[in-house]
């Protein structure tokens, strides 16, 4: 007897932190030291231990993206998506990332994040508090809020924003 019953008819393409096809792709491993946590598809940089540690954000040593993890999927039924502080989480440094555009976005549009919560955004950056991601580029079309595919690449020789 099969355990599943129903089918939806339209299933999500992705979620945020989902990685992209069969890409090669770079993947690094950090202890979370934020303390409220880390969400997916969003910047971290190196934690106060430069070698073991991430935190959210930030404005040098920029790591990457994180990478969704389906043993976070609801946590224990808390319905937390997210990694929680000294958790292990995955880092995408080269390759391609489903992340939330929040102003939309277009094929080879630029990248930047908000360095405060490190959540990734379009265009050039627009002042104080944002950092752009120079060699990365949204890949797809998407409306503000939406899903796009994000290139990640180069993020190591990222450095301070604005």
């Amino acid at each position: 007897m099969s355990a599943q019953t129903s089918y939806a008819i339209n299933i999500r393409t992705a979620i945020a932190g989902m990685l992209v096809d069969l890409h090669n792709h770079d993947i690094i491993s950090r202890s979370i030291e934020t303390v409220a946590g880390v969400g997916f598809g969003v910047v971290v940089s190196r934690g106060t231990d430069k070698d073991n540690q991430a935190v959210i954000g930030g404005t040098v040593g920029i790591l990457g993206v994180t990478v969704r993890s389906l043993d976070r999927e609801g946590a224990a039924n808390t319905g937390l998506v997210k990694y929680s502080e000294k958790e292990t989480a995955g880092i995408l440094r080269d390759g391609y990332i489903y992340a939330v555009c929040p102003s939309g976005c277009n094929p080879g549009d630029p990248v930047n994040f908000v360095e405060a919560t490190g959540v990734l955004d379009s265009g050039a950056p627009a002042g104080v508090g944002e950092t752009g991601l120079d060699d990365c580029f949204w890949d797809s079309t998407a409306a503000a809020g939406e899903l796009a595919v994000l290139r990640v690449k180069n993020v190591n020789q990222i450095t301070a924003g604005i």
